[in-house]
């Protein structure tokens, strides 16, 4: 029950950050004029990319910090902000995306940075980061290309969906879920200022600092 709950936690981040509901949108309008048959090949050419964006970053999330010297708390801290960023532009209802080469839309900006973007590269690094057993990380992927599967099924019957439902209830789903995303952002910044406290009271101590 304790590996089902966390699986569910991380499921419910991942999938609040992807917005799938916000996103319907911005593809219907980019494939705006394209056969349902290449609408369909851009939807499973941008779920295989967003899906080996989610292993790269869920394996190898937290080499990538090493490697540019980043701690924990920072990533905590700067990526909440930038959640929060987003979260106040879908509140604001700005598109998360411009008009680009239809050829292009499978990848960009579709895959990324539209589904697998700073936020959810963000959130795959800093989960990995609390806990980098096997176990841990292992749930986090599952959840994460779970979360991916929701987001794709539901823009492949994008049209079906959005006849079906009324524009003002799209817009309040995707309102309430800019909301989740502002929670996990403050989280996050209250954690990484928590974690900067800690470090400066073990310093004065002189005693080491392990993140």
């Amino acid at each position: 029950m304790l590996y089902l709950g966390l699986f569910v936690a991380y499921y419910i981040q991942l999938l609040a950050i992807m917005n799938p509901f916000s996103a319907l949108p911005t593809f219907l309008s980019l494939t705006e004029g394209m056969e349902l048959i290449e609408r369909r090949r851009i939807v499973s050419r941008a779920f295989i990319t967003a899906v080996l964006l989610i292993i790269v970053f869920t394996f190898l999330g937290n080499y990538i910090l090493r490697a540019f010297s980043i701690s924990v708390p920072g990533l905590r801290i700067g990526g909440g902000i930038l959640l929060m960023t987003i979260a106040l532009d879908m509140l604001g209802g700005m598109p998360k995306t411009k008009r680009i080469d239809p050829e292009d839309v499978a990848v960009v900006p579709l895959a990324t940075p539209m589904i697998v973007g700073p936020g959810t590269i963000t959130t795959l690094i800093l989960l990995t980061s609390r806990d980098q057993s096997i176990l841990n990380t292992i749930l986090i992927l599952v959840a994460g290309v779970v979360a991916a599967i929701t987001t794709f099924a539901l823009l492949r019957y994008s049209e079906k969906i959005v006849a079906m439902t009324r524009p003002s209830v799209m817009k309040a789903i995707g309102r309430f879920m800019s909301l989740i995303i502002a929670s996990i952002a403050v989280e996050m910044i209250m954690l990484g200022v928590k974690s900067y406290i800690e470090s400066w009271g073990l310093i004065q101590r002189g005693e080491p600092v392990s993140y």
